[in-house]
């Protein structure tokens, strides 16, 4: 299981938010396919500047499942700064 703190901007903090509300179709739904749990968080200064908290199991699966066209398609939707995001990953030194 791999943990990541994955952040990001988007165009738009309130829709990024909505595609995230528990439900058919929503981004908890999308990640769960492959058993992705996730934290979902907003800067209260910038709703633009969001990110999530991720348990992730299959690493590979993940990469995967961003490059397909669902999760491609999910991310313009969700107007994601693609080039800004950044993922940091758990380690033990």
């Amino acid at each position: 299981m791999t943990t990541a703190i994955i952040f990001h901007e988007v165009q738009d903090g309130a829709v990024w938010a909505k595609a995230w509300k528990k439900g058919p179709g929503s981004r908890h739904e999308l990640f769960g396919k492959i058993g992705i749990k996730c934290r979902n968080f907003r800067d209260p200064e910038n709703p633009n500047a969001t990110g999530i908290f991720a348990e992730i199991p299959d690493m590979a699966k993940f990469q995967e499942m961003l490059k397909s066209d669902e999760g491609q398609k999910a991310m313009q939707e969700d107007g994601l700064k693609v080039e800004t995001m950044r993922m940091l990953v758990e380690f033990t030194p």
